[in-house]
């Protein structure tokens, strides 16, 4: 019997940003989703603990402080990209980094930010819910270009000062190495999207 295609989450170490999705995503979406839920790290070892700051906005922290002591990081594989009906990333670099790894994959493959955009355009066409996670991810590809997505600003310069990259639209940035007040808000974002999106995506998929 064939196992069904998984959800995969991928941030940079799979310490802080994809380990707290991945568990809001298996807490809000439905039970038959839920279990198929995991995630990577483009640029990680097996076995680093998760990030203590992404671990305190856990839905529940009392009742997730196992998932939070259990987790350990993983690497992204071609083989887990493949047996994947959708990926989230967490920056537009690091979907581009998943097409590489596994060519052919680019359709699947989605931030967070730009997959809770196109979920909201499929629900505002009124899109008949789709029977599971690969049906899902070709209906989302289907109405790429079809959400407002702010473009990228040009780099702002001034001659006495760095240049200063504008924040990407579609990544949702790394709070590590940033102060705790940034950190903190950078895995708040990463939660309050993760949210937004499992409610879309619940609504997506029929059952």
């Amino acid at each position: 019997m064939t196992e069904p295609a998984r959800l995969l989450v991928v941030c940079t170490a799979n310490v802080c940003r994809s380990p707290l999705a991945q568990r809001v995503l298996q807490d809000r979406l439905p039970a038959s989703v839920a279990p198929l839920v995991e995630s990577a790290g483009t640029r990680t070892e097996e076995g680093w603990a998760m990030c203590p700051v992404s671990a305190s906005v856990l839905p529940d922290p009392q009742r997730d402080a196992a998932y939070a002591e259990a987790h350990r990081s993983q690497p992204v594989t071609r083989r887990l990209v493949e047996h994947a009906g959708l990926v989230l990333t967490m920056e537009r670099e690091q979907r581009s980094a998943i097409a590489r790894l596994a060519p052919g994959s680019q359709a699947k493959v989605f931030t967070l930010r730009e997959a809770a955009a196109l979920a909201s355009v499929l629900q505002e066409r009124g899109t008949t819910p789709v029977a599971d996670l690969e049906a899902l991810a070709r209906a989302l590809h289907s109405v790429r270009g079809f959400a407002p997505m702010p473009p990228l600003e040009p780099v702002k310069r001034r001659w006495f000062q760095k240049p200063v990259p504008p924040e990407d639209p579609l990544t949702i940035v790394d709070g590590h190495g940033l102060p705790e007040p940034e950190h903190l808000a950078a895995v708040e974002t990463v939660r309050s999207t993760t949210e937004q999106v499992a409610a879309a995506f619940t609504a997506l998929l029929r059952g």
